[in-house]
């Protein structure tokens, strides 16, 4: 049975170990982490980048969760996996937790391929901006 541990976008601090025990149960053998992390550089910035702010729509995390059961309706048809997927927003530094994607499944194929697409399709579809601050103080806005 596929199951929707968690959806969420918020300013809350991630913690990947929550969200791995959100999704770890006994009949997975697999589990798939994925942790996007506050860098330093960005092929978009003419510097180093010191901090970011992400600023999402106020519905983005209804859309959060419809983008994980669209993912699963097609890669898990079975139901076989369980996905907990967390995006922060507000001011970041290089170095925190931006967003995190932790996926159960039976075996570690499934486990990837959920993970994958989690990933791919919410920073393709959700409604979320991110204001890269720069090292200098300038800034430049992505995902508009």
């Amino acid at each position: 049975m596929t199951q929707i541990r968690r959806a969420v976008v918020g300013p809350e601090p991630i913690n990947p170990g929550e969200l791995l025990a959100l999704v770890t149960r006994p009949d997975a053998g697999a589990v798939a982490l994925f942790i996007g992390i506050v860098r330093d550089h960005d092929p978009q910035a003419a510097g180093p980048v010191a901090s970011l702010d992400y600023t999402a729509h106020p519905m983005a995390g209804e859309r959060m969760a419809e983008i994980v059961t669209e993912v699963l309706a097609s890669a898990d048809p079975d139901g076989e996996s369980a996905v907990a997927a967390v995006h922060r927003t507000g001011r970041l530094n290089v170095g925190d937790n931006a967003f995190v994607v932790a996926v159960s499944a039976p075996h570690r194929r499934l486990a990837f391929a959920v993970c994958e697409q989690v990933v791919e399709q919410v920073k393709a579809q959700l409604p979320i901006w991110k204001q890269q601050f720069e090292a200098d103080g300038t800034y430049r806005w992505s995902n508009l």
